[in-house]
């Protein structure tokens, strides 16, 4: 049962891709940020975004490598 949820910051984000590389290294068994669970739009872009896709499961292994604040655990139920 899930207890939390991820919450976004995108404001927070440098764009570092830790969170990425994390991810895919854990779900997929390869440092490729394009397969992770995790999607961000690079600050560089002009577009700030944090993005998840279906298969994430609020795990929080994102939120445990990002140093900026960009993503935070949350419980479920508190909004």
């Amino acid at each position: 049962m899930e207890t939390a949820r991820v919450e976004t910051y995108a404001e927070n984000c440098v764009g570092c891709l830790q969170c990425q590389m994390r991810c895919s290294i854990a779900f997929e068994g390869i440092i490729n940020p394009m397969k992770a669970r995790v999607k961000i739009q690079h600050p560089v872009t002009g577009k700030r975004g944090i993005t998840f896709t279906e298969e994430c499961n609020d795990c929080g292994l994102c939120v445990k490598v990002c140093l900026y604040g960009a993503l935070k655990t949350k419980p479920k139920g508190d909004e």
